[in-house]
């Protein structure tokens, strides 16, 4: 009787083994899933249902910004069409200038940004403060001029919807139409933009 307890038991016991064998081995199957690529196209045809999640997107990097490669834009099929990619938190160094003019393939998290009224009023404040130093410092006639310069990356704003807009308060004015229609359109009081903020990349051109 006791012999045969112990073989029972010893089959449950192996039979748990196999048992959770098999679910690791699904497990680890599943996490090495390749990551589909799209294109930045795609992407931002529907970019709500992507938001938060590990993408790979291809195409071509049209532009970095001027501040040592923290930011890649990487273009689509249009002006308006390019996803703006974070160098910096997580991938943890700049993007090359070998890469401007060449395929670029990116790993990262897709992220919305939200520009609404309180966004608007913190950027009018800080260039009000911006334009206050400048005159303090250099005079009335350079913050002047300094209002009428181009405002930002330019590259950025053609991702805005902005290219022919360059002055700090027409861009704001567009933004503030913008976020009537679309409260009036879709009851949103905010206007939605999307980045990569970028794990890893690859350049065709290396």
């Amino acid at each position: 009787m006791k012999k045969s307890l112990f073989i029972t038991s010893l089959i449950a016991i192996c039979m748990g083994f196999v048992s959770c064998g098999g679910n690791s081995k699904s497990a680890d199957n599943s996490e090495s899933q390749p990551i589909a690529t799209v294109t930045v196209d795609e992407v931002l045809a529907n970019p709500d249902s992507l938001v938060g999640d590990t993408i790979v997107i291809d195409g071509v990097c049209s532009h970095l910004c001027r501040h040592g490669g923290k930011k890649a834009f990487v273009a689509g099929s249009a002006d308006s069409l390019m996803l703006r990619c974070e160098a910096y938190p997580i991938m943890g160094e700049p993007f090359p200038k070998t890469t401007v003019g060449h395929p670029i393939q990116v790993t990262g998290i897709l992220r919305e940004e939200r520009i609404d009224e309180a966004a608007i009023v913190k950027m009018e404040k800080e260039n009000a403060e911006r334009l206050e130093k400048i005159a303090a410092e250099q005079g009335e006639k350079s913050a002047e001029l300094a209002s009428r310069a181009a405002d930002g990356c330019d590259t950025e704003r053609a991702a805005q919807g902005q290219k022919d807009l360059t002055a700090f308060n027409d861009r704001m004015a567009d933004y503030r139409a913008r976020i009537a229609e679309r409260q009036e359109k879709e009851g949103k009081p905010y206007l939605s933009f999307y980045y990569l903020d970028a794990i890893s990349y690859k350049s065709q051109n290396e």
